[in-house]
């Protein structure tokens, strides 16, 4: 007889116990062992296989079917490809499994062909061709509750950023505006020499002429953005050229970058997919290049909104600017919408606005609120999202504007959206 193990001898011993007619609770409690486990060897005696005290084979019962040579080899040529970023094909492309499939499919194989996601990581790992992962922000505890916004629809809300500075050999440094739809996915950019509110709102300008407008905007704290903080309940020309085209302005929190996550992780794409693998002579080859990079990525974007099957709606209505839309920046008149501003309470139950403080209680230290300026009513409302996700209004401030407020002018609109 073959050398049984201090287990297996453990459970036949119990077996044997129980045919000897002793209590099962008196024996499983005699060896310290559960009522769980006496079931279970109990249970595979009663099968009547010889061997029942031994343990069960860890094998799978099912052995999946090896993945083809030939897609194995094209697997692995694909992500060797990505990851060098040296065909012209694959330049600029993401190197996970899903790019795999999005370039596989390109190349014209059949769905049947395409490997699902993890039959790919299992043969990306076989042929040692794993990256590092890239760093992700830091996630809220709060579980979504910083924020009242949640976007459902394409071109609901669009986040902005400026990357920078950048520098070039022998021209000198660049900077790049970068604009995202958090469901849409849609991505544009155009890069300037100079960081100035200038270029950014004649970029937004030239995207509205040719894209629809969203809801809102979201973007940082920077002064370029938010206004020199000098001069109370005065708007920035950023702020004011946002709300003249019916967009409410939402700042997030000062020094939280993963409230921006969706454009924080682009830019990051940006710089490992784009500025580390080119390389760039002046500012109309980084553009002509940059306009390639943001069509491939658009391009992969689609693929995924497609074999997701996501079907997802559009605002409605649709507002674009006219093509012969102009306005001088230097002197936009304040127009009737909102400002929104995501903040934390501090200690002593405080939110900054604009360089003033309101109180908002002692309650909600530590909390995330909206503090949101409707300059129609000329009001300071502040909401809050509570541990059941339902938003409150919890404290409305007077907010007088010493200037004239008016109305937003439809006639600034196109009334066609074209397709992308």
């Amino acid at each position: 007889m073959m050398e049984l193990t201090t287990e297996e001898q453990e459970r036949i011993h119990a077996i044997q116990r129980v045919l000897e007619g002793d209590h099962p609770v008196f024996i499983y409690q005699d060896l310290h062992r559960s009522k769980k486990w006496f079931n279970k060897w109990l249970n595979r005696y009663h099968t009547g296989n010889v061997y029942w005290y031994k343990d069960l084979s860890k094998r799978p019962h099912n052995i999946r079917k090896k993945t083809d040579t030939r897609i194995e080899t094209a697997v692995v040529r694909i992500r060797t490809s990505l990851m060098d970023g040296s065909d012209e094909s694959t330049r600029y492309s993401f190197v996970g499994a899903e790019a795999i499939q999005f370039q596989m499919e390109k190349l014209g194989y059949e769905p049947s062909d395409v490997p699902s996601q993890s039959t790919i990581k299992r043969v990306i790992k076989r042929n040692k061709l794993r990256v590092n992962k890239k760093e992700r922000y830091k996630r809220v505890k709060s579980k979504g509750r910083h924020t009242i916004f949640h976007p459902d629809c394409i071109d609901e809300m669009h986040v902005l950023d400026i990357v920078g500075q950048r520098h070039i050999k022998g021209f000198g440094s660049i900077n790049s505006i970068h604009l995202k739809d958090v469901i849409g996915r849609h991505v544009a950019g155009y890069q300037y020499v100079e960081k100035s509110m200038d270029n950014v709102m004649g970029f937004l300008l030239n995207y509205w002429r040719s894209n629809p407008i969203p809801r809102y905007l979201q973007v940082d704290n920077g002064m370029s953005f938010a206004g020199d903080y000098i001069h109370l309940r005065s708007f920035s020309r950023f702020v004011r050229l946002c709300l003249y085209v019916g967009i409410g302005v939402i700042f997030i929190a000062p020094a939280k970058p993963w409230m921006n996550g969706t454009i924080e992780e682009f830019n990051k794409s940006f710089d490992r997919l784009f500025w580390q693998k080119e390389t760039f002579t002046d500012l109309s080859d980084i553009r002509q290049k940059a306009a390639e990079f943001f069509s491939r990525q658009n391009k992969f974007y689609e693929w995924q909104m497609r074999k997701g099957k996501k079907s997802l709606e559009s605002i409605t209505p649709k507002h674009m600017l006219r093509t012969d839309f102009d306005i001088n920046l230097e002197n936009v008149p304040l127009v009737a919408g909102k400002i929104h501003f995501i903040r934390q309470v501090d200690g002593t139950g405080m939110v900054s606005v604009l360089n003033e403080r309101f109180s908002i209680g002692g309650a909600y230290i530590g909390d995330y609120i909206t503090a949101i300026i409707d300059t129609k009513e000329q009001s300071l409302e502040v909401l809050y999202r509570d541990e059941e996700m339902v938003v409150r209004s919890i404290k409305k401030f007077e907010y007088k504007i010493d200037e004239t407020v008016y109305d937003l002018d439809d006639h600034i609109f196109c009334t066609v959206i074209p397709e992308r």
